[in-house]
């Protein structure tokens, strides 16, 4: 009986402290600080690439070269060999003022002048022979006499050709345009210009045009318009690279290759070699087109095509150009007046 007793009283004192332990943690808990929940993060609105658009807009493009040209002459005379050949000196620069038959530049002639000398006095003489021969009335001598002199005088001008060529003179009076920087002892192909000498009863403009697509565009016979000193002059295109004469000579090449040479109506009062004016040749124009600018215009895979802003919505169109310049496309086909183009 004490042993059951004493059992029974075991576990009501074991539940006890079990009560308590657990009443004693209920309430340390609430003396601790209640912790408050994490406060959301604010809702931030992502920002809006700003987008850049141009409003299509109906104008005008022209596909032209304009700029600054230079008055020369019309007429040019230039002089270069037919083989190659050594600089013995160069007799004028340009700017210099020659008559007919100056000397221009002077060829190495390798001996050319001793062999005249020597072609000159055979020549004499046979001469002399032959008029000694007609005088003795002797038929045969006289005959043989002649056959000497012709070949001692054919003999004769060829030497003198020969010498002649090295020695470059001007065929007409003029204006020397261009001078060989070649100094003596230099080397030349043939075919090099060696001097040009400028007629000077005549002058056109030349325009040089560099990176500029609408000269491929520029023909003969176009219309100039020419500004010199406040007054405009109405010319015409006279020569083009795709119209210059062929020339083995490198500088020409280049020069003809960039040039664009015009003449005009009536030269102006005071123009002189060397003079400026300003020159613009139009290759085509179209007005009241869409035009938009080249950053304006995608390509991809392609399709050339433009991107809209339409409210918030991007919206890519197809479109179909026309005359283009270095920087602006006519729009043929896909664009209206009052669409906002997106740009890149």
């Amino acid at each position: 009986m004490d042993r059951k007793v004493s059992s029974v009283y075991k576990a009501r004192a074991l539940a006890l402290g079990v009560l308590l332990i657990a009443s004693s943690a209920s309430a340390g808990c609430s003396l601790l600080p209640n912790e408050q929940a994490p406060l959301k993060p604010p809702l931030v609105k992502p920002a809006q690439a700003e987008v850049r658009t141009i409003e299509a807009k109906s104008g005008s493009i022209v596909k032209q070269v304009a700029g600054s040209a230079t008055f020369v002459p019309t007429r040019i005379e230039y002089y270069q060999q037919q083989v190659t050949g050594v600089i013995h000196s160069v007799d004028v620069r340009a700017g210099s003022a020659v008559k007919k038959g100056d000397v221009l530049v002077t060829l190495e002639n390798e001996g050319s002048d001793v062999e005249l000398l020597e072609r000159q006095i055979e020549f004499e003489r046979k001469k002399k022979a032959l008029n000694d021969a007609v005088r003795g009335g002797d038929a045969e001598a006289a005959h043989i006499a002649k056959l000497d002199f012709e070949l001692a005088e054919l003999l004769y001008n060829k030497a003198k050709t020969k010498a002649d060529s090295s020695v470059i003179r001007a065929k007409t009076d003029g204006i020397v345009s261009y001078s060989t920087d070649l100094q003596p002892g230099d080397h030349f192909d043939a075919e090099r210009v060696l001097a040009a000498v400028a007629q000077p009863n005549g002058m056109r403009l030349v325009l040089e045009v560099t990176a500029n697509p609408a000269l491929a565009d520029i023909k003969l016979g176009m219309e100039a318009d020419v500004a010199y000193k406040d007054k405009t002059y109405k010319g015409k295109v006279t020569q083009t690279p795709a119209s210059a004469p062929e020339t083995a000579d490198e500088r020409l090449r280049d020069e003809y290759g960039k040039s664009v040479y015009i003449e005009l109506d009536k030269l102006p009062e005071g123009a002189s070699f060397g003079s400026h004016a300003e020159a613009t040749i139009v290759a085509a124009r179209r007005d009241n087109v869409i035009v938009l600018p080249k950053s304006a215009i995608r390509a991809y895979f392609g399709r050339t095509f433009v991107q809209v802003l339409e409210g918030e919505r991007r919206k890519e169109i197809d479109i179909e150009t026309g005359l283009t310049t270095a920087t602006e496309y006519e729009i043929v086909k896909g664009v209206q007046e009052g669409m906002k183009i997106i740009l890149p």
